[in-house]
């Protein structure tokens, strides 16, 4: 591969990077409900002729976690249709978002993987007249939908990456393979790809997330290290309806249930095995300030620095809730909502990406890893798939400059940090190409 001229080519695309991901922003999409991104990406691909995959064929419904119910599918569907989605690729997916392309060369060689995350955050954008999105025009016209952790951006890098790759797909030898993903937010889609096998052809996979940094700018880890377990749950509690004066022990309490429940899930955070965490990011419940609550909702999610730590976790909160449910006479209903294992980069792999990235001019710095604290993402199934089969994997980090952080809704990015992220991407390309890492 001349790296020179891919380098070239992906200097042209200035207001291309820009477009494509300020119109990702504007109608941000949150996880199963993507379906004008969806439809913009085949429309992209296939208009630089490259065959796409979509639908069943790349979703195995049974593992699509935290999947919505048909009438919010259906609602979502018309929404998307509303803002430029065709009706014939809502057709081609079935009901079920992301998509994957393949680019041939020609030329017999390994097949490599390439994903990028293409949900929404499950916030509201904020209406801050400073907040450039606003100032410019392109903040989420979607309520409940903000693309606060660069999805956005790495949509368009996997866009502008898959055309370049394309026009000079005579240059390398194998398949490239690009994966864009759905409701990563929640770890909710990759295991339902990962069960598709539409990856078991794979011999190699990476991934990029753009992240903040404080240091000078843009910058590069050749992958993250130390990603999170964690299992998303809601619990139900069930209980009895009663007037709260006259009869109240006829009643049982199915807020007090849940509120005692969440004091004691909070006695099982220590481990000394490893780090934990636990939220409970949402409650709902009741009817009336004169009624005994008969029905409660929480939502919340664990998080372990490993497999074995956050399970412990996890039983012990299911355990916790189960308990109280009883004590209070009320019965409950445990449902996973979303899970992410454990996941580390290949080292050897990650030496070596940092390494070739020094040759993308823009960069101001490279290191082999990242360490996680605290983060989850359910590209750690995809890695996984592949480790296990004694193949390579590496979840780069892109560092540039961010407003509001992430998951915040003040969120923004220096877009300059696209082309750079391509270059880079071209330059993983060409270092698997050479060596054939498999």
């Amino acid at each position: 591969m001349n790296l020179e001229s891919l380098f070239k080519e992906a200097d042209k695309y200035d207001e291309e990077y820009v477009k494509y991901r300020r119109d990702f922003h504007k109608f941000a999409e949150y996880a199963w409900t993507e379906f004008r991104t969806t439809s913009k990406i085949i429309d992209f691909l296939e208009a630089e002729g490259i065959k796409t995959i979509v639908g069943k064929d790349i979703i195995n419904p049974k593992y699509a976690w935290s999947y919505p119910d048909a009438e919010t599918i259906r609602n979502e569907e018309k929404r998307a249709a509303k803002q430029g989605a065709s009706f014939k690729n809502l057709k081609r997916m079935e009901g079920y978002t992301g998509v994957v392309c393949v680019i041939d060369s020609g030329n017999p060689g390994p097949t490599y993987g390439f994903r990028f995350d293409i949900d929404s955050v499950m916030i509201n954008e904020t209406k801050d007249k400073g907040h450039r999105p606003n100032r410019e025009g392109f903040a989420s016209e979607n309520p409940g939908a903000m693309h606060a952790c660069g999805h956005d951006g790495h949509t368009t890098m996997g866009l502008m990456f898959a055309k370049i790759i394309n026009k000079y797909r005579d240059s390398f030898n194998g398949k490239v393979k690009i994966i864009f993903q759905p409701a990563e937010e929640g770890d909710k889609g990759a295991k339902a790809v990962v069960e598709s096998k539409v990856l078991d052809d794979l011999d190699t996979i990476v991934g990029m997330h753009i992240l903040g940094t404080e240091e000078e700018a843009p910058g590069l880890a050749g992958t993250w290290r130390g990603l999170y377990a964690t299992t998303k749950f809601d619990v139900e509690f069930f209980g009895k309806s009663a007037h709260a004066g006259m009869y109240p022990q006829e009643g049982h309490n199915a807020i007090l249930a849940a509120v005692q429940s969440i004091s004691m899930m909070q006695s099982f955070v220590q481990d000394s095995k490893g780090e934990t965490r636990l939220n409970i990011g949402k409650i709902k419940g009741g009817t009336g300030r004169n009624v005994v609550p008969d029905y409660c909702k929480i939502e919340v999610e664990t998080r372990g620095s490993d497999s074995d730590v956050e399970k412990r976790l996890y039983d012990a909160c299911v355990k916790c809730v189960k308990n109280t449910a009883e004590i209070y006479g009320c019965d409950c209903k445990v449902k996973v909502m979303g899970y992410g294992p454990t996941g580390n980069g290949n080292s050897d792999f990650a030496n070596k990406i940092a390494e070739v990235a020094k040759i993308v001019p823009e960069l101001k710095w490279t290191k082999p890893f990242n360490d996680n604290v605290g983060g989850t993402d359910d590209f750690s199934y995809m890695m996984g798939h592949l480790q296990e089969k004694g193949k390579k994997a590496c979840y780069m980090n892109l560092f540039t400059k961010l407003q509001g952080g992430i998951h915040n809704s003040h969120y923004d990015m220096d877009e300059s940090c696209l082309k750079v992220g391509v270059k880079v991407l071209i330059a993983v390309l060409n270092l698997l190409n050479e060596e054939n890492i498999n």
